[in-house]
């Protein structure tokens, strides 16, 4: 049998010893496989020729807390002939998300999560040793490859920890309770310890999507605060060569995010294997979209070229036939962190004071008087726009839904005209990194606060 296929095999039944193998260069992924339905897609999955494929949750819809079901549910995907090619090509990392761990929307609350986890580790052939097997959740990291060439793995458990959903009707609504968690403590301080760890690139599994937050559905943006922890982390790791992947939503897109990191943060959804959209139907509401497949059953594939100086990176989305639907490409140095500014002295360059002229306050105070008229100033970090334009976002920090943000709303079919007068034609562009100074009426969108500009006489740039 070709070595290769002999590690595959025994990988998945082994652990997986990362130590002087061979640097990855191509790594699959996916979310959704319904056991109850055929699963065609696995062919091509296998002639993209990947050196892992990572199960990024929804991997079989159990949706029982009764562990013999759902071990039966497992073995109906084991016993797929195109999964079983696959287990004989490469080595197997799976996370989960809420159908095979047990309920729809299912967090910490979930009373057969024990059961649930065992099920899974029994199933993807755990050792007897792993960590996983002595902890609670499924959450794992794994480095492969030479220095130069090394690809960190981190799935996250967004499940096992997390606090109930609030919501807003049929909808779910953003959780600000500042105890509400997705990953639970002991998640976030192992993952900090992981992001510290040495990568050329690293790719983070989470089953529910990271960056997009205007959908209904549940999202790392359903908690906010944990979103901006997150993000938080990042920067403050400094970790380089980070991308996203995610599964959840039955279709598949490219977002992208300016989240403070020094680069642009990308996230690849791919779902389901063979539960996507059947039909084409709009795209969920996503302004950091890129671009989508919005019908269709897909996986996702990172393909590394690291003979190249510098090495190149593809993102991909394939359809069941393997053909490419979306694609992003450029060179790994292209994920490093801006160098820190650093003074004379040799330390960092503190951050500057926020600006404040006589008579005005700042975002901290604005927000605490909601319902009061004041005039607030600030430095715009962050800027965006509708999709139709019709209302442009000025933001006092980096990341849209960090809890210290405040939110300047420019209402442009009544300021258009008159920003124009002034000279605006452009106005995202004009006033990022600039100071304003903001005269209007503190109101309160998804619990945060927020100034809406309907005349350009409101706002004005401190110079």
């Amino acid at each position: 049998m070709h070595k290769r296929y002999l590690l595959a095999a025994a990988l998945f039944a082994a652990p997986i010893q990362a130590a002087d193998p061979p640097p990855l260069t191509r790594i699959a992924f996916g979310s959704g496989a319904s056991q109850e339905r055929a699963q065609p897609i696995w062919e091509a999955v296998v002639n993209a020729r990947p050196d892992l494929f990572l199960f990024l949750g929804d991997n079989i819809y159990g949706d029982t807390d009764n562990a013999e079901i759902l071990r039966q549910k497992y073995s109906q995907l084991g016993a797929m002939p195109g999964f079983q090619k696959l287990v004989k090509t490469c080595p197997i990392l799976a996370t989960w998300d809420d159908h095979d761990y047990g309920a729809d929307n299912a967090g910490a609350e979930f009373r057969a999560k024990t059961s649930s986890q065992k099920a899974f580790l029994d199933f993807f052939n755990e050792p007897a040793g792993s960590p996983r097997r002595q902890r609670d959740g499924v959450y794992m990291a794994m480095t492969f490859g030479p220095p130069g060439k090394r690809v960190q793995v981190i799935l996250l458990d967004t499940r096992y920890f997390r606090s109930p959903l609030k919501r807003s009707g049929t909808a779910i609504a953003p959780n600000s309770d500042p105890a509400a968690t997705i990953l639970g403590d002991a998640q976030w301080q192992w993952l900090g310890e992981q992001l510290k760890q040495p990568a050329d690139l690293r790719l983070i599994g989470s089953a529910i999507q990271v960056i997009a937050d205007e959908h209904p559905f549940e999202k790392w943006s359903s908690f906010p605060a944990e979103r901006s922890k997150l993000f938080k982390l990042l920067q403050e790791t400094k970790a380089a060569g980070v991308v996203l992947l995610s599964g959840d939503r039955n279709f598949a897109e490219l977002s992208q995010i300016d989240a403070g990191l020094g680069y642009p943060l990308f996230e690849v959804t791919s779902s389901g294997l063979n539960m996507g959209n059947r039909n084409w139907r709009p795209p969920e509401p996503n302004k950091h979209r890129i671009a989508a497949m919005p019908a269709g059953d897909n996986f996702g594939l990172v393909i590394v070229n690291w003979d190249l100086s510098p090495p190149s990176v593809r993102l991909q989305v394939r359809n069941v036939d393997g053909e490419v639907t979306i694609q992003q490409k450029f060179d790994l140095p292209f994920l490093t962190p801006a160098p820190v500014e650093v003074a004379a002295a040799g330390k960092p360059t503190p951050p500057a004071a926020p600006l404040k002229t006589a008579g005005a306050i700042t975002t901290a105070e604005a927000a605490k008087q909601v319902g009061e008229k004041v005039t607030v100033e600030f430095k715009v970090r962050a800027t965006g726009n509708t999709r139709d334009g019709v209302r442009v976002f000025l933001n006092s920090t980096t990341v849209r839904t960090d809890p210290d943000n405040f939110t300047v709303v420019l209402m442009m079919k009544e300021v258009g005209d008159g920003l124009k007068a002034a000279g605006v034609k452009d106005a995202p562009n004009y006033y990022k990194n600039k100071t304003v100074r903001v005269t209007g009426t503190v109101s309160l969108f998804q619990e945060r606060p927020q100034i809406v500009i309907e005349d350009a006489a409101m706002i004005g740039v401190v110079e």
